[in-house]
């Protein structure tokens, strides 16, 4: 049984009905936070929830208003044509999220990454590092830089406290699971949904990085072999610890 916290927040995530979202929202639940959901439909399990789109901006500040948290996740998760498919959701969505946190005073904004911002480097026979800087290969993961550029202006300029999350490998079903084993380094840059929910429950519950500050960090589980993404950060600013490797903490059966 989850333990609960003794200083509950209220707490937005949007793409509330996603792969990450929805254990999230779990799992902040079950720690004693209220719990908002935002995205295009119905968040199951949530009785509080905003159903509207990124794009629309007067939507987006309903979902925040009232906010201490933000966990921005809703996004197009895939590389794909920049103007028709990335623009709406990951420059004007993230623009949409991030003004409203201001405009409602809200204190911690927690904005979703991705490790396809740092592929560019390549896998040297160490970890990549954040002091590394992103090295992006394709529109999706340029999207999610300006994420984190957006993210670290709005805690100096604005006075929030702002974590960007580069976001391993969550397979989201068992085709994303055997694509994941079949690539090289999959197996070390998995997260599994478990350390999905304890990896944002810090985000929520940690003091760190105060007002007026942003991290960058990696959101990983344990390496299955060598440890392809600096854990370090997240341990130190969040004091986030993963449990689990592949293909420990994952939602469905692996197929034979």
């Amino acid at each position: 049984m989850t333990e609960k916290t003794s200083h509950p927040q209220r707490v937005l995530v949007t793409g509330s009905t996603g792969a990450i979202g929805q254990p999230v929202c779990q799992r902040l639940l079950e720690r004693g936070h209220h719990v908002r959901g935002f995205a295009r439909r119905p968040t199951p399990g949530l009785d509080d929830y905003v159903v509207g789109d990124l794009s629309d901006r007067e939507a987006v500040r309903r979902a925040v208003e009232g906010m201490e948290t933000v966990i921005h996740l809703g996004a197009y998760p895939n590389d794909a044509d920049f103007l028709e498919v990335l623009l709406e959701p990951n420059v004007r969505g993230l623009y949409h999220v991030c003004d409203a946190a201001r405009e409602f005073g809200v204190k911690r904004l927690v904005l979703a990454s991705t490790l396809q911002t740092v592929t560019g480097h390549g896998w040297p026979g160490r970890a990549v590092r954040i002091e590394d800087g992103p090295k992006p290969v394709n529109h999706y993961a340029l999207t999610k830089v300006w994420a984190e550029v957006m993210g670290d202006m709005y805690a100096r300029v604005y006075g929030l406290s702002v974590i960007s999350a580069r976001i391993g490998w969550l397979p989201r079903n068992p085709t994303e699971a055997k694509r994941l084993v079949e690539s090289k380094i999959g197996k070390d840059v998995f997260f599994s949904h478990g350390d999905a929910q304890r990896f944002f429950e810090r985000c929520v519950e940690s003091p760190t990085p105060g007002p007026g500050e942003s991290a960058i960090v990696f959101a990983v589980s344990k390496p299955a072999e060598i440890e392809r993404l600096e854990l370090e950060p997240a341990r130190r600013i969040l004091g986030y610890e993963p449990q689990d490797v592949w293909p420990e903490g994952l939602p469905f059966t692996l197929e034979a």
